[in-house]
């Protein structure tokens, strides 16, 4: 009996030794191939890399294990790594198992929720915009295009509605940016750039048919609007920024904010495991040393799925309450226009003296509970002479989701020139009501 057991035991340590090398040669063959793909640019070498490292670790760690129990005299049938042949190929086809789990895409497609009424702006490169309209019964005034945020994060099934509330006395514009919701994805994703989206803005300026128009530009959509109104400054009648996201510095590199200082310790938790699954950090890997090569090897549709995924993990720390999150949207996502500018920026190129002679009214709209931090916001004073800040109570950074009536009117006023329904902050001194990073 003992001897069956110790025979048992023998068999599971070899099953386990098997398993850990072939953990190890696949997290090897994993970095072989990102490394290879930072070095060529191509998704072939990049193969070939992890092929030739997988099957080379295979055959050496064999036979070093096969040397090194012979001479301890352990060489036994039962020991499968001793065999000089067997041992390689059972290493290899463990490392292939093993190896599935960052280089298996998965299956399924991430559908963006539908919305009536949208249409399409063809661009010039044959992409193609979606854009809704909310038509004010009587426009006497500019209209307003809203500049969603993220990057890569779009919501328009949620958004519409409570931005057509501002169609009074003009159109509303909510639009998909290129990379995300409805509009098109690129085929380089390289083309993920603060210009490109500046030059759609102008665009969808154009698609209005007026002159100048309203700006509302939330969280990142801020640093779109301010890069637009640097190029575009007497195309502009008004602009709100929405918790807005941090503006380039003097090297032309933004600092994001950080949604995880809000959730709990288990919702970090989960957020975490889900992006230390091998496949996310295997596609995050790529995409930080070549979006070209991991946009070969992880396609927009698995992207956007498992991105989708990550942001729905971080959407309690977008509200003052976090059992709001029903209120918001995560199948609008874009992986790719989401991860690119922010491993791969370009500068935006704003023009902070341009900005400085901005006439336009500015209004800040500061969330309450918001995660981006509140000297982030008061820099917006700085840069703009005509702009006003205001504290919204009991929001988190999707405010206008939280509480959209009070954000219809506070929006609503500002626009109208009517006098705001909330003091005005001077962002040196944080008000006794913010309960958000400072």
């Amino acid at each position: 009996m003992s001897g069956r057991r110790a025979a048992g035991w023998s068999v599971v340590r070899e099953l386990l030794v098997l398993a850990g090398l072939g953990a190890g040669i696949s997290a090897a063959a994993a970095v072989a191939l990102v490394a290879a793909a930072g070095w060529s640019g191509s998704v072939w070498w990049s193969a070939i890399a992890a092929t030739v490292v997988a099957g080379g670790l295979a055959w050496v760690v064999a036979r070093a294990v096969r040397h090194r129990r012979r001479r301890r005299g352990r060489l036994g049938g039962r020991r499968v790594l001793s065999r000089p042949v067997v041992g390689p190929v059972a290493l290899l086809a463990v490392t292939a198992m093993v190896s599935l789990t960052w280089a298996w895409p998965g299956v399924g497609r991430l559908a963006p929720a539908t919305v009536p009424g949208v249409t399409f702006l063809t661009r010039p490169d044959g992409t193609r915009l979606a854009v809704h309209v909310t038509r004010a019964a009587s426009a006497t005034m500019p209209p307003l295009v809203v500049v969603h945020g993220g990057p890569g994060v779009a919501d328009m099934a949620h958004d519409v509605p409570v931005f057509a509330d501002l169609a009074t006395d003009r159109d509303v514009y909510v639009y998909d940016q290129i990379g995300t919701g409805a509009s098109s994805r690129l085929v380089d994703p390289t083309g993920y750039t603060t210009e490109r989206a500046v030059q759609d803005l102008e665009a969808v300026r154009a698609f209005t048919g007026a002159d100048r128009i309203a700006l509302l530009g939330h969280s990142w959509g801020a640093l779109i609007v301010a890069a637009y109104l640097s190029d575009h400054p007497d195309r502009v009648a008004a602009v709100v920024f929405s918790a807005p996201g941090a503006l380039p510095d003097s090297g032309g590199h933004v600092v994001p904010g950080d949604p995880t200082v809000r959730l709990s310790a288990g919702e970090r938790a989960r957020l975490y495991a889900r992006l230390a699954w091998p496949r996310n950090l295997f596609a995050y890997a790529l995409t930080a040393v070549d979006p070209q090569v991991a946009h070969a090897v992880a396609s927009d549709a698995e992207m956007d799925r498992r991105f989708a995924a990550v942001y729905g993990d971080t959407t309690p720390a977008l509200f003052c309450d976090p059992h709001l999150t029903d209120m918001l949207g995560t199948s609008g996502v874009g992986y790719y226009a989401n991860q690119v500018p922010q491993l791969h920026p370009d500068n935006p190129g704003i023009d902070r003296s341009r900005l400085a002679s901005v006439t336009a009214p500015v209004l800040v709209i500061k969330p309450a509970c918001d995660y981006v931090s509140w000297r982030t916001a008061a820099e917006y004073l700085d840069v703009f002479p005509t702009a006003r800040m205001v504290l919204l109570p009991d929001t988190g950074h999707q405010a206008y989701l939280e509480r959209p009536d009070a954000y219809s009117q506070l929006v609503g006023d500002f626009l109208a020139g009517r006098a705001l329904p909330l003091p005005v902050q001077n962002g040196q001194t944080i008000p006794p009501g913010y309960r958000g990073t400072r």
